[in-house]
């Protein structure tokens, strides 16, 4: 890396944890064939079945067309299934499949292996404030851009 007058500061750094945190992950779930930016929609649809594209995109700070193609993606390898809503024809529930449900422990499981981990980090500075209050400044932080 090429060092600049920048690299300490608090932007640089959460974006290169988040990135280092986001390769963990994906080294996590290739075993079981999903990404880093498709666990998210495994954890979804288990826990609200029958959630619609549109309700995702406003659940999360993902953009409409990487939704679409993640559950394109999805749909693919047979982990969910797309059905047309009953009271509105134009909009798609989405479901997972049983080999998603099947997925959904082994899926939680790496997510909550790269949690301890992080959790591990957190710890080891717990002099400088608790885990709790680095989530509270991350939500904190994740506001400022909310109209």
């Amino acid at each position: 890396m090429i060092p600049d007058q920048n690299d300490q500061t608090i932007i640089k750094q959460l974006h290169l944890a988040s990135n280092t945190a986001l390769r963990m992950l994906d080294r996590r779930l290739k075993p079981l064939g999903v990404s880093s930016s498709q666990y998210f929609f495994v954890l979804k649809l288990h826990d609200n079945p029958g959630v619609t594209q549109d309700q995702l995109v406003q659940a999360d700070t993902r953009h409409q067309s990487n939704v679409n193609r993640e559950i394109s993606r999805l749909v693919a390898l047979g982990l969910v299934v797309k059905q047309q809503s009953r009271t509105d024809g134009r909009r798609y529930e989405l479901f997972l499949t049983a080999a998603g449900a099947a997925l959904y422990p082994q899926v939680k499981a790496a997510l909550d292996q790269q949690e301890a981990v992080l959790h591990e980090c957190l710890a080891t500075a717990a002099g400088q404030g608790s885990q709790p209050d680095f989530m509270a400044v991350l939500h904190q932080i994740a506001q400022l851009d909310t109209p």
